[in-house]
C-alpha cells in the first residue's frame, strides 16, 4: 500500500503538521506561553465541534407519570431561563456546568394516592409531590 497526504504506514493519518513554541518568560516557570501563528488563530485551523446526543425518557411510574416541563419546583427562574416551555434548552444558549438541558419532574411520595387524591388533585391543577429529574450540562458549551 502506498502513503500519501491522509496516510502513514497504511493507516488514516488525519491532523496537521504544526510548528510551536514553547517559551519561558526569562528562564522562570510560570507566565509560560505557547506561541502560535497569527494565521493559525485567523483562519481558524484547529477549531473543532463536538455533538453529544442525550436521550431522556418519560415513563409512567406507579405515582403517576414523568413531565417534561420548565416549572421545576424548588429551582430559580434564573436556573429556568433558557428553558421552552416543554422544558427544552433553547438554541443558541450558552450553557455552563449544572445548567438545565432539559426540565423533568418525577412524582414522588411515600404512598399512592388514592383515586379521591388523584380527582382533587386534577380538579385543582396541583402536581403534587414531584422532584427534580432534570439532565444537566456538565462542562461548558453552547447548544446547537
Amino acid at each position: 500500500m502506498c502513503d500519501g497526504y491522509a496516510t502513514h504506514n497504511g493507516e488514516l493519518a488525519i491532523g496537521r503538521n504544526l510548528k510551536v513554541a514553547f517559551m519561558p518568560w526569562k528562564g522562570y516557570n510560570f507566565e509560560d506561553a505557547i506561541i502560535l501563528s497569527e494565521r493559525v488563530v485567523r483562519e481558524d485551523l484547529f477549531t473543532s465541534l463536538h455533538i453529544a446526543e442525550h436521550v431522556v425518557s418519560v415513563r409512567e411510574t406507579k405515582r403517576g407519570s414523568e413531565e417534561l416541563t420548565a416549572d421545576i419546583p424548588n429551582i430559580s427562574e434564573n436556573a429556568t431561563k433558557d428553558l421552552d416551555e416543554n422544558g427544552m434548552i433553547r438554541v443558541g444558549a450558552h450553557a455552563k456546568t449544572g445548567d438545565i438541558l432539559i426540565g423533568k419532574i418525577t412524582p414522588k411520595g411515600e404512598s399512592d394516592p388514592t383515586p379521591e387524591e388523584k380527582l382533587l388533585r386534577a380538579i385543582l391543577e396541583k402536581a403534587g409531590d414531584v422532584k427534580d429529574a432534570s439532565l444537566k450540562q456538565n462542562h461548558l458549551t453552547k447548544v446547537l
